[in-house]
């Protein structure tokens, strides 16, 4: 599932960033379309997660085939090598990016089941954390990932002296604003058209004080 989108978050966060889940959440890149998440304790009960913030090139590999079927999924295409080479170099450009980028990644005995690319945002300051990719494993969609990931996100922030956190989501994308919003992101009237589909993308802040 993917919720940001390149230039947003795909909802969860492209391809650009996106946080549309499948979540540039470049949002929107994070985006297969989200359903509304269950308790994720019922999807984990024997399954224990590790939560890990890393800038490690293995882990980068693992987000980037996430975010590959993602996208395709979400775009109705077939997944293919070169949907994974370019989510190979989105996720690596943006943990390139700056010391404080990070992947903030769900992992089980399974690997990786979801995952967020966040790094200083580019248009709102050093100070600002954006949710620049967002995706939750194929096969693992409805699950409740994305949330659980979400929760995690502020405390991850506040460890790279973030002060708030941004991410861009398709306006339409109502099933990964739902997500969003109740876990404390707060739409503002700002909106933008994405560079490669055209589409209205709305900004979302999370204050971190």
């Amino acid at each position: 599932m993917c919720f940001a989108r390149e230039g947003s978050t795909p909802f969860f966060g492209t391809l650009g960033p996106r946080t549309d889940l499948p979540v540039d959440l470049r949002g929107e890149s994070f985006s297969a379309w989200v359903t509304p998440p269950v308790d994720p304790r019922s999807a984990c009960k024997e399954n224990p997660v590790e939560t890990v913030k890393t800038r490690d090139a293995a882990a980068a590999e693992e987000a980037a085939q996430i975010w590959a079927h993602a996208t395709a999924k979400r775009d109705e295409n077939p997944a293919s090598d070169v949907n994974h080479d370019e989510a190979v170099n989105l996720v690596q450009e943006s943990l390139a990016h700056s010391d404080r980028s990070f992947l903030l990644c769900l992992n089980t005995d399974e690997g990786m089941m979801a995952f967020a690319a966040i790094e200083p945002s580019r248009g709102s300051g050093e100070e600002v954390g954006e949710i620049r990719y967002l995706g939750v494993a194929p096969g693992h969609w409805g699950e409740g990932w994305a949330r659980r990931l979400l929760v995690a996100v502020p405390g991850a922030m506040r460890e790279n002296d973030f002060s708030s956190g941004e991410l861009w989501v398709y306006a339409d994308n109502i099933r990964a604003i739902f997500v969003y919003e109740a876990m404390g992101w707060i739409g503002t009237e700002q909106t933008r058209r994405h560079p490669v589909t055209d589409r209205v993308e709305q900004r979302f802040v999370l204050k971190l004080g």
